[in-house]
């Protein structure tokens, strides 16, 4: 009994309660995947399903994947309390991991689980960029290049820009008029959600 106090009194100093057991963090990840041609067929709502139970399982939650147009690579947002659950995850789920990068900076954000309509006539790119994100969008006007979100590292050294242009060539010349160098530049016309 008396153990039982000395808890509750240490838990509640200031008259402020303390939980014991804290919530955990939930952190949000770009994780980059390669796959074998076709490997993506056939992703339906019952695979999803299981996609999410185990993920569900170490406390992981799949927000979407954007794929290039073979549906061999795929750029994911996940959120989950840390790098190894949502490596565990994918293992769980039999899927390949090339890179996990912690994503907390919304550079411009997009409410979680935002379905993206892409524009008749338009493409969806992502743009890869490392090095500070001092991104000048003041050209993407003239090549007809509109931002739909950005994620970055916590430094911001590393981000992520999805882009919405007319074709590779005005997104390419958005991004070297930009003032920050780019990586790569993949188009990624599909996007899986988790539903």
């Amino acid at each position: 009994m008396m153990k039982a106090f000395c808890v509750v009194a240490v838990m509640t100093i200031g008259g402020v309660a303390v939980s014991a057991e804290q919530a955990p963090t939930i952190n949000r990840y770009m994780i980059e995947r390669t796959f074998p041609a076709g490997a993506l067929d056939g992703v339906d709502a019952a695979v999803k399903q299981k996609v999410n139970a185990n993920n569900k399982s170490v406390g992981v939650t799949w927000e979407k994947s954007y794929a290039n147009a073979e549906k061999t690579k795929t750029y994911c947002v996940y959120d989950g309390p840390s790098e190894a659950a949502v490596r565990e995850a994918a293992k769980l789920n039999g899927l390949p991991v090339d890179n996990v990068t912690a994503i907390p900076a919304d550079l411009k954000a997009e409410p979680r689980g935002a379905v993206q309509q892409i524009a008749k006539g338009k493409h969806r790119y992502l743009v890869k960029r490392s090095g500070a994100a001092n991104v000048r969008g003041d050209s993407d006007k003239k090549f007809g290049v509109t931002l739909l979100t950005s994620y970055g590292t916590a430094d911001k050294s590393g981000t992520y820009w999805v882009y919405e242009a007319p074709s590779f060539s005005a997104i390419e010349g958005a991004a070297k008029a930009s003032g920050t160098p780019f990586e790569s530049i993949v188009e990624i016309p599909e996007t899986l959600y988790p539903n």
